[in-house]
């Protein structure tokens, strides 16, 4: 007897202000040959940045080992939201690009509650 396939509603990462990733879809497979569920996420979709150029900040790195969760820890209150700074500056090693003099575009706090994690409801 096959064994019954969970029931695992869509988008369950809800948009909290601490959702590090907000905007993949979990999805829940029955692994027959390990007889369990196996979670997995989709890839990232980029969010809409539509509007964000006034509602960001420049902020220049001057420590040598300043890291994003740092940054994102010091601008939303949380570190797991570092993923927000490192979209907006299309960072894909964001601990090794981030170096004294970098400039990045750091989206504001009420921008990034108000209209990014509204995206995709």
């Amino acid at each position: 007897m096959p064994a019954p396939t969970p029931t695992i509603p869509k988008r369950v990462l809800n948009a909290t202000m601490g959702s590090p990733m907000r905007f993949m879809d979990e999805e829940v497979i029955w692994d027959l040959e390990m007889s369990s569920s196996v979670r997995f996420r989709r890839p990232f979709e980029m969010p809409s940045w539509e509007g964000v150029t006034d509602n960001e900040v420049e902020y220049v790195i001057e420590d040598p080992w300043m890291r994003i969760d740092i940054l994102a820890k010091s601008f939303y209150g949380n570190e797991e939201m570092g993923w927000i700074i490192s979209a907006r500056n299309n960072l894909d090693l964001p601990d090794v690009e981030l170096y004294p003099g970098r400039r990045l575009k750091i989206p504001m706090r009420a921008w990034v509650e108000r209209v990014l994690l509204r995206q995709g409801r």
